[in-house]
């Protein structure tokens, strides 16, 4: 995935009111068609860990919240998720993700939209696309039935950028984290470079490198809960702020494309 520029004030409203520690939160109310990838909106998870910068091990976190923005490309309906990085107390990243689900509960991979801050300032857009323009396809971010022994399969091909590809490794895995543990975790390596675990009914739980030479990032599920109606509202409307940004900072992609709007 794997980001409209704000006061640090925002900044911090959104964080803060996303990182307050609610480890008793409440499952979504509804399941979710693909457990492993639920897009049940308002639903917020958080992980912490480390990654390098330069010759230094910042403290991470990323805070992942499925929203209730929707936007319509290559004609399908679409779910707005965002994702948030937070290295040293400060935001670094934010980049909105945009997926669908099939009928068999298989969960696309339909573009995404990051942007770069320095001192919660914003520096750059880092990467866009959406599929069906510029020659961009969609990938599979969650298969509806993960099986070891499956083929790789792409999670996006963009034009002018390697494809990249995922696997399931391993599936009815027991896995630990801070916030607990988990059953029936399913294991996918992406890129033949990280692990990925996901747990049914929240999602991703832990990111780990494939080895020391792999990525510097390392994470794990601290908290997971469900959004209120404010809490919802603020971070839909950081959304909508992205996607708007998006039409100048990468008009070929996004500048004639659908907005984004929130769901009635």
């Amino acid at each position: 995935m794997m980001r409209l520029p704000r006061t640090c004030a925002a900044l911090a409203a959104v964080a803060v009111a996303a990182l307050v520690p609610a480890l008793g939160g409440a499952a979504p109310a509804k399941a979710p068609a693909n457990p492993w990838q639920p897009l049940t909106p308002g639903l917020q998870s958080v992980a912490r860990g480390f990654v390098n910068a330069g010759s230094r091990r910042l403290p991470h976190t990323r805070v992942y919240t499925v929203t209730d923005v929707v936007k319509v490309i290559h004609g399908v309906r679409s779910v707005a998720v965002l994702d948030q990085d937070i290295d040293g107390g400060q935001i670094v990243e934010e980049a909105i993700d945009y997926l669908s689900i099939d009928a068999r509960g298989t969960v696309w991979y339909r573009g995404s939209y990051t942007e770069g801050y320095q001192g919660g300032h914003f520096v750059s857009a880092l990467d866009g696309w959406l599929d069906g323009r510029q020659g961009a396809k969609a990938g599979i971010f969650m298969p509806a039935r993960p099986r070891v022994g499956t083929p790789a399969y792409f999670q996006q091909q963009v034009p002018g950028q390697e494809a990249t590809s995922a696997q399931v490794v391993k599936t009815r895995q027991t896995k630990c984290v801070p916030f607990r543990c988990f059953k029936n975790v399913v294991v996918i390596l992406e890129g033949g470079a990280e692990y990925k675990y996901y747990a049914p009914g929240v999602g991703g739980i832990r990111t780990e490198p494939r080895s020391s030479s792999g990525p510097d990032e390392t994470e794990d599920l601290v908290n997971v809960r469900q959004l209120g109606a404010r809490g919802l509202a603020e971070v839909s409307a950081e959304v909508l702020k992205l996607d708007r940004h998006a039409r100048s900072t990468m008009p070929d992609a996004f500048g004639s494309a659908p907005a984004a709007t929130r769901k009635p």
